[in-house]
């Protein structure tokens, strides 16, 4: 039986990835800061959570096959205190480093790091305007943790992958996709960014998916795309949304101006098919029924 830890396994995409390897008969490790409702109804032999500060008092990743992290505190991002975001970030390297520190002593076998596409509109290319602090901030953090680790990992002669994970959405989140879920079904007015930006977004279940194939799959230090090969544009997705919840919603397209979306030119949307096979599955349709039913299940499409 694999030995899978997570970091993280309290959040949207670490606990997601929890179910889905448990289900699939791995055992896991689950990090975190303190046992939430996700963690909590877990019942399975299988699993067991330690905390980021007792990670070091123990041998539990000793014979780890792959260390996914996920971790990432994003507390400020409704703090109005720009300073609260490089504070945070700080934080989130340092946590980091020590907990990949500690994987890579303990003998973990694989490291799949769970970055972000911020990490190319925000890194990859210096000509954008200076305009978004928080999401800059955090995105030039991510980046300088991939890449200490990435070196590390190669020089400690451990298997490494980065996944540069497009918007990622689904029930239990309302951030992305879900928001303007939730604004199209109570048939409230929208004000967009221009019609033909190009966006991708990935639903949860595709996003752990991917996962799983890059850390059974992934060549050794390849960065990998985790999102669609073929990329949608905004209103296409805005406009299905509209479509399949029957919304009278008016959506106005062009009242903000994306300064610097992402270049997907620059990024091999490909390799990830290439070298494993996987490539997204889920019917954006569908995903939008699910998370509709579970805002109405969960009343936040109450007025």
């Amino acid at each position: 039986m694999k030995k899978i830890a997570i970091s993280g396994v309290t959040g949207f995409i670490g606990s997601s990835l929890c179910y889905k390897l448990l289900d699939m008969g791995y055992q896991v490790i689950g990090i975190g800061r303190k046992k939430n409702d996700k963690i909590e109804k877990i019942n399975n032999p299988h699993f067991t959570f330690v905390t980021f500060e007792d990670l070091n008092n123990n041998n539990i990743l000793n014979n780890v096959d792959i260390f996914y992290h996920t971790a990432w505190n994003m507390d400020y991002c409704n703090s109005p205190d720009f300073t609260m975001s490089w504070i945070t970030e700080l934080s989130n390297l340092k946590m980091t480093c020590e907990t990949l520190d500690i994987a890579i002593k303990s003998g973990v076998k694989k490291i799949v790091f769970c970055g972000s596409i911020s990490q190319e509109k925000y890194c990859f290319d210096q000509n954008h305007e200076l305009t978004d602090i928080k999401g800059s901030i955090y995105g030039i953090t991510k980046q300088l943790a991939s890449d200490i680790w990435r070196r590390i990992a190669n020089d400690e002669k451990r298997e490494y992958n980065l996944a540069l994970l497009a918007n990622t959405y689904g029930p239990n989140d309302l951030k992305t996709v879900t928001k303007f879920i939730k604004k199209i079904a109570l048939n409230e007015e929208l004000n967009l960014v221009e019609e033909n930006d190009l966006v991708d977004f990935i639903y949860i279940d595709d996003a752990v998916n991917g996962l799983i194939a890059i850390g059974e799959k992934g060549k050794h230090l390849k960065t990998y795309y985790l999102g669609h090969r073929r990329i949608p544009t905004f209103g296409e997705q805005i406009k299905t949304i509209k479509k399949v919840l029957h919304s009278k919603s008016h959506l106005i397209f062009g009242t903000f101006k994306e300064t610097k979306g992402t270049d997907y030119k620059k990024i091999d949307l490909d390799a990830l098919y290439n070298d494993t096979g996987f490539e997204c599955q889920s019917k954006f349709e569908d995903n939008i029924q699910n998370i509709y039913n579970w805002l109405k299940e969960n009343n936040y499409l109450e007025k």
